[in-house]
């Protein structure tokens, strides 16, 4: 909205600038017109007394230019006691768990039916670096206190059989 008026403000600022420019030139030419090419051919009586001074026309109105600083707009911003929520979107388990402990924050990871994985290990045979998160059900980048739970979905790592 203010940049629309700004520009509306602008337009017209030169549009006046233009037709002052203007009026100015066609009132010049037509006076030097008329007195390079007299109207007729008969020459003109001499004027027996000097005409009196025409009066100094009016200045012509000064337009100035001004600009407007907006401001800049505010940027939204955490407050200090929050942490961003990294994206670990591709990454196993195990680093979304360490990484998430050094920012302060619990991660809960939910398998493709909807289990919970429990931190660490699922079984004692399956261990968290066996899974890869697969969606973020908290976005990455959001703003967390610590020691809020982040929600990821989770798929385990299928490796080929090794062997004949």
């Amino acid at each position: 909205m203010l940049k629309t008026i700004i520009r509306t403000t602008a337009s017209l600022a030169v549009s006046t600038a233009a037709l002052v420019a203007v009026t100015k030139l066609d009132a010049t030419a037509g006076d030097r017109r008329s007195r390079s090419n007299p109207e007729s051919t008969t020459p003109k009586p001499a004027p027996s007394k000097p005409a009196p001074p025409a009066p100094p026309a009016p200045p012509a109105p000064k337009l100035t230019l001004t600009t407007i600083a907006l401001p800049p707009p505010p940027v939204p911003s955490a407050p200090a006691d929050t942490v961003k929520v990294p994206n670990w979107k591709g990454k196993r388990l195990s680093v979304a768990f360490r990484d998430a402990r050094k920012l302060g924050i619990t991660v809960t990871a939910l398998d493709d039916r909807g289990d919970e994985v429990k931190t660490g290990e699922v079984l004692p045979m399956m261990p968290a670096s066996d899974f890869r998160v697969r969606r973020m059900l908290t976005a990455a980048g959001t703003a967390v206190e610590p020691g809020a739970v982040v929600q990821v979905r989770v798929r385990e790592i299928v490796e080929p059989a090794e062997g004949y």
